[in-house]
């Protein structure tokens, strides 16, 4: 493991606390591991709740789920456990209301809640949960988000266009890093995670029209693409109307990172294609079933732009992967 992908990993459960017990569980693990809170359900079950913190170099990260309940943060745990941090909350299932300086604010799935955990708040889950936490450090929030703390409490919402896409790419960003942070690159992931929340933070007070970041138009479009690759339809205009600029002014964007969003968009499509040919799962598929299944128009353009990428043709690809799972001894199965 690299310098940069040390982190530290935390979880914390529920299920086996007798029920009695869960309430004051949940809130010792948590004033330990992310903040200092007391929690409350009405749930004739109990609290049922499960976490995962990751404490990372700049920042710290938390995947929690549960039923129903209420977390506070009185001013007398404010006291006893101080903490100078800025909670940005998205909330991936249920809904929630928070309430801080006498707002009270309702959160749907979906929608991110940011806001100062160095003044009490009240934050309730009327329905089964679960959402993402980023911690970043108050002395750093500015610098990183480049929004002014008195704003805060700030929810920002779910706007059509970039808005949307926007808060759907920090989600897939997050579950996937959940799914496997041993492997991620630690620097990358927080430049990027930081780069969406500041671009979504910067879209709920200006509007998309006013980003003044090119970056949050080119991680939209990369996740447009990538949940329509198999689509023969997904051209370069129709990426840049999903996103909501010009055809122009979205190959300024791509020109940046170095490529045109056709060549993005073929290349994507390539990998993919190439994983599948390599994947056992897709042994008894066709060429041309692969071929299709990733948007090329005919087997022939398929077979000519994976020998141009890869130096071998599809079926070369194949029996090369092949024979190397017949040398594994558990036959790569």
């Amino acid at each position: 493991m690299t310098a940069s992908n040390v982190f530290t990993r935390t979880f914390g459960s529920t299920a086996d606390i007798p029920v009695a017990k869960r309430l004051e569980y949940w809130d010792a693990y948590n004033a330990s591991a992310l903040v200092g809170l007391r929690c409350s359900s009405l749930s004739q079950d109990g609290l049922q709740a499960t976490t995962t913190n990751i404490a990372l170099r700049d920042l710290c990260l938390a995947d929690i789920s549960g039923n129903d309940h209420v977390i506070e943060r009185s001013q007398a745990l404010v006291r006893k456990y101080p903490k100078e941090s800025v909670f940005a909350c998205q909330v991936v299932r249920g809904s929630a209301y928070f309430i801080q300086h006498q707002q009270c604010t309702l959160v749907d799935a979906g929608e991110t809640i940011v806001y100062d955990t160095r003044y009490p708040y009240l934050y309730g889950f009327l329905t089964e949960m679960r959402q993402f936490l980023i911690d970043i450090p108050v002395a750093a929030f500015g610098d990183r988000v480049g929004l002014d703390l008195a704003r805060l409490p700030l929810k920002i919402g779910r706007r059509p266009g970039v808005g949307d896409m926007l808060g759907t790419t920090l989600n897939a960003t997050l579950d996937v890093y959940f799914r496997d942070p041993v492997t991620a690159n630690q620097d990358e992931f927080v430049d990027r995670a930081g780069s969406l929340l500041e671009a979504m933070v910067d879209c709920e007070i200006h509007g998309a029209s006013h980003s003044r970041s090119s970056m949050s138009y080119l991680l939209t479009a990369r996740q447009y693409i990538a949940s329509r690759l198999g689509e023969a339809e997904l051209t370069p205009q129709a990426v840049a109307d999903a996103v909501g600029v010009s055809l122009r002014h979205l190959s300024r964007v791509f020109a940046v990172d170095g490529q045109t969003v056709s060549a993005y968009i073929w290349a994507q499509r390539l990998a993919r294609a190439h994983e599948d040919l390599v994947n056992p799962l897709y042994a008894r598929a066709t060429i041309g079933e692969i071929a299709f299944r990733w948007g090329f128009s005919s087997q022939a353009h398929f077979s000519r732009a994976i020998r141009e990428r890869y130096g071998e043709s599809p079926n070369g690809i194949r029996e090369a992967a092949a024979a190397i799972r017949r040398l594994r001894p558990d036959g790569g199965e």
